[in-house]
């Protein structure tokens, strides 16, 4: 198999690389349009000015901010001539996923209408207004609010008319729970035939992804296509159909039927839920993406005929550079996973008649590359919780350091010294020849077995090895001087794929081990094809070796430039609880001490009382007492027939905290919350956001006897007024779940 002859191997090597960097910068948000761009197209920079005006402070829902912003943002809606209403309702946590616990709370929806001319369904630009307490919410998600505005801004200014309708659907109290998404649903159950283009943030920069779509999502991917940036990607939406850790309000409005794309970007994900999520954070290059993607998908399907547009198909597909996504339907996948198979075993067939290789030989590379996939999964996993036993700040983080690259290219190259490691074994073990058609036998096998179990996300492993298969089968049939130019043509997919991984990194390291260290073994095998007769015959350990020192100097700079100050603050997190049933209270935390809070709490278990209502506590410590009034509960009620006692409550809050927790430990026959039953009834209680003034109703059915219930309310601990708590030091911030909770059992119960 004479490919990748000495020099020209390592430069068709190194060109492959260029192109895969040239990938990733592509990728990349660069420039926006400014205030003078012409009133027609979408402008960041106009955008720019509506999250400076609603991302001064902190925004939760139950406060007198999140009323501001409410109300300046349907003035905003009102002047661009919109019909604007605010639907007030009781929104829940989506039933589909399972709590103990179910947050509820009052929310405002703001619903602004621009009517079409023969409308067939409606193109609703959703995002949330509402932040945690613990930020201003700049990019979760002022930016999406603002791309929504700015939109149907600019579809004004054009004075095209579309034909369906379009609503901006800015909904209220998404931190606490998808519950505005889920109260407009639930005045809406029907949204058949209508399409949501959902606005969210995971951080503060990098690519916009369309991470996730209904499915079948056909119709919807072809529309997708033919916007400015389609950056997505069908194993990614595949994988967060099937996951729930990281939720927006697409898990509300899947369950009435609408089509939905969920957009977000995720890099620089420090920021996100942060104090330092403000304007001056804001990244006028990804707002640019979201919101030329949004214009030109709502000037697309607001022309056509959304009740013919059905879905009927999930598609595979993958984002080219340059705005191109490409769309293939199943039976195009699952030919070329044929083609791929077909191929591979026609060159081993040529290589083991020529006499240069055999079949020992091949499954044997073969073998020993897919063993290399776990230890590379395992290296960079353990590479990770190696620097954070060596940085004890990292341990409560759920997001990225700061200045995470270092660590991103530490994770690259640790991936690329297993992957030498391999090369360099399997070279010495089986021959080169051997080692190229066996990296070929395990990825036709591998995209066949991926390509029957999930077809449409097979995409990733399918395209780029059936284009190398058949590289390598033209080499055979070519003159010399054409053969590394025609595998290096045809592992251009290869490098591409290869180049989406910087933009997948940015959305967490955490998930390194289980899609960039198996993508870099796999896809990069394919690479080392042009390395056949270009890899040093001896010594080729030195070049894993080397990859290891890189990535462990890497690692140290990383470490030596992430370093907490006021411009980049620790992420903590405490709670004040007090027992006003036995005046007591004890300082909690549910991860471990840090440097500021072991102050205040060390690796005791919280006790009995309070590890009842905190059971994820891990540290605790004694506080002083507070004289905090505590939440109280009036019986309006209370009636027993049939083994059943019915009750009825009006709880309150007599520090006017943002949300009241009813808990429970007797299994409830019903429960209904603000005038709305709660179905299936919680194992353990509910938590209810933004609670009236004058008290909120609860009515329950219990089995007959004695009911214990404790009543807790919930202020953001920095707004608590609590005098041991302190100022807290500029280089350290609490979460947003940080809160001082007074908790009380209802008597006479």
């Amino acid at each position: 198999m004479r490919i990748g002859q000495g020099l020209s191997g390592f430069l068709a090597f190194v060109f492959l690389l260029a192109v895969t960097a040239a990938t990733a910068w592509e990728q990349q948000p660069h420039g926006h349009e400014p205030e003078s761009a012409p009133a027609e197209v979408f402008s960041a920079g106009r955008a720019f000015r509506l999250v400076e005006a609603i991302a001064q402070r902190p925004h939760p829902v139950g406060t007198a901010e999140h009323d501001r912003v409410r109300d300046h943002l349907v003035a905003q809606l009102r002047e661009l001539g919109l019909q604007t209403e605010i639907q007030s309702g009781i929104g829940r946590y989506p039933g589909a996923l399972a709590r103990d616990v179910v947050g509820m709370g009052r929310t405002d929806n703001i619903v602004a209408r621009l009517p079409g001319t023969n409308s067939t369904g409606t193109i609703y630009l959703a995002a949330h207004y509402d932040s945690v307490p613990s930020s201003p919410g700049a990019n979760d998600d002022g930016v999406g609010v603002a791309a929504v505005l700015e939109t149907l801004r600019a579809l004004r200014a054009s004075g095209a008319t579309l034909r369906n309708d379009v609503v901006a659907l800015l909904t209220d109290a998404e931190e606490t729970g998808m519950l505005g998404a889920e109260a407009f649903v639930a005045a809406n159950p029907d949204l058949r035939g209508d399409v949501i283009i959902n606005h969210e943030a995971r951080g503060a920069g990098g690519p916009v992804f369309m991470w996730r779509s209904t499915r079948p999502d056909g119709a919807l991917i072809r529309a997708v296509a033919a916007a400015p940036r389609p950056n997505a990607d069908s194993l990614s939406t595949a994988l967060a159909g099937e996951q729930t850790s990281s939720n927006t309000d697409f898990a509300s409005f899947e369950p009435a039927g609408a089509q939905v794309l969920d957009f977000a970007y995720a890099g620089h994900s420090a920021y996100y839920h942060n104090p330092l999520d403000d304007p001056a954070h804001v990244p006028l290059g990804t707002l640019q993406q979201m919101g030329d993607n949004t214009l030109a998908l709502t000037r697309d399907l607001g022309d056509r005929d959304l009740a013919a547009a059905t879905d009927d198909d999930n598609p595979a597909y993958f984002a080219l550079p340059f705005g191109t996504l490409v769309v293939l339907p199943i039976w195009v996948i699952i030919a070329l996973a044929v083609v791929s198979v077909v191929a591979t075993g026609w060159v081993i067939w040529r290589v083991r008649r020529a006499g240069e290789t055999s079949l020992k030989r091949v499954f044997g590379s073969a073998a020993l590359l897919l063993v290399s996939v776990p230890i590379a999964m395992a290296a960079v996993y353990g590479h990770w919780e190696l620097v954070k036993t060596i940085e004890p700040e990292y341990q409560p983080l759920f997001v990225d350091p700061y200045r995470p690259e270092f660590f991103y290219a530490a994770v690259i190259v640790l991936s690329a010294a297993v992957l030498a490691a391999w090369f360099a074994l399997s070279r010495r073990w089986f021959g080169s020849t051997g080692t190229a058609a066996g990296l070929l036998c395990c990825l036709s096998v591998l995209a066949a077995l991926f390509t029957l179990v999930a077809p449409a996300a097979a995409q990733v492993l399918v395209v780029p090895t059936v284009a190398a298969a058949l590289g390598v089968s033209a080499t055979f049939g070519i003159r010399d001087r054409w053969r590394l130019p025609a595998l290096s043509l045809l592992l251009l997919p290869t490098a591409i794929f290869l180049g989406g991984l910087w933009a997948a990194l940015q959305t967490g390291i955490a998930a390194a081990p289980f899609l960039t260290a198996p993508t870099i073994i796999l896809l990069g095998s394919l690479l080392t094809l042009t390395l056949t007769h270009t890899w040093p015959p001896r010594r080729g350990w030195t070049v894993p070796a080397t990859a290891v020192l890189l990535a462990a100097a890497l690692t140290a700079a990383g470490l030596a430039v992430d370093r907490s100050d006021d411009q980049h603050p620790l992420t903590s997190q405490l709670i004040y609880a007090l027992d006003a049933d036995r005046n007591h209270a004890q300082w909690i935390s549910r991860v471990a001490p840090d440097r500021w809070t072991d102050t205040f709490v060390d690796n005791t278990t919280p006790e009995p009382r309070y590890s009842t209502l905190w059971s994820d506590a891990v540290a605790s410590g004694p506080a002083p007492t507070q004289a905090l009034p505590a939440p109280t509960a009036e019986i309006l009620s209370d009636t027993t027939a049939s083994d059943k006692r019915t009750i009825r409550l009006r709880l309150r809050s007599h520090r006017a905290a943002p949300s009241l927790a009813l808990r429970y430990t007797t299994t409830l026959h019903s429960l209904r919350v603000a005038g709305r039953d709660v179905t299936p009834v919680p194992n353990k209680g509910i938590q209810f956001y933004a609670p009236p003034p004058e008290g909120l109703d609860v009515e329950l059915t219990a089995p007959a006897g004695p009911l214990d219930l404790t009543l807790i309310d919930y202020n953001y601990l920095p707004d608590s007024g609590i005098a041991p708590y302190g100022p807290q030091p500029p280089d350290v911030y609490l979460r947003q779940d940080s809160a001082s909770a007074v908790f009380t059992t209802i008597p006479g119960l």
